[in-house]
């Protein structure tokens, strides 16, 4: 059998969309099923998870952004809202699909949006997780594009989104 060629290396950063950020540790061998398969050990903030490298160019997994990209994230967030609807089901579906993504910019531009949605008006109990877990998962794939703690990038990314407005009435729903 042909190894895969890997497309991680130790100590680079990576977003996996269940467990979030986390740093490769080195590769191991894992027996399972009576099938031995090569994997990433991967440290993340609430523990270990591996990946088998031949599933490493999956949707679930992939590298933190770069310094530009981050930069990009960053005027999202600063960028004017977009009204998200009256529907809840229109607003949950959003959810549902940008947390299914995992793309950082649509994380960006989501909790740009529920967080104008908060201003204007009180979130359910779905907008309210969303609006919780999209700050984490912001903060820490930040933190390991960058040269700060993921406690300082929460305390950046909170004064950025305390700035941000209801929005007008005139724009365009998402």
């Amino acid at each position: 059998m042909i190894e895969k060629e890997k497309l991680f290396s130790e100590g680079d950063w990576v977003f996996h969309l269940y467990h979030g950020v986390g740093q490769i540790k080195g590769i191991e061998e894992k027996t399972l099923g009576g099938e031995t398969k090569k994997y990433y050990k991967v440290q993340a903030r609430k523990g270990i998870f591996w990946i088998a490298i031949n599933k490493a160019e999956s949707d679930r997994i992939r590298p933190v952004v770069n310094q530009e990209e981050l930069l990009e994230a960053i005027e999202i967030l600063k960028a004017p809202p977009q009204v998200m609807g009256n529907k809840h089901t229109t607003r949950k579906s959003r959810i549902v699909q940008v947390t299914k993504d995992g793309d950082l910019h649509s994380f960006c531009a989501l909790l740009r949006d529920l967080q104008a949605r908060r201003v204007a008006d009180k979130l359910n109990t779905t907008e309210q997780r969303a609006l919780r877990s999209l700050k984490e998962r912001i903060a820490s794939e930040w933190a390991a594009s960058s040269d700060n703690t993921v406690k300082d990038i929460k305390l950046e990314l909170n004064k950025i989104i305390q700035g941000i407005p209801a929005p007008e009435k005139n724009l365009q729903v998402l």
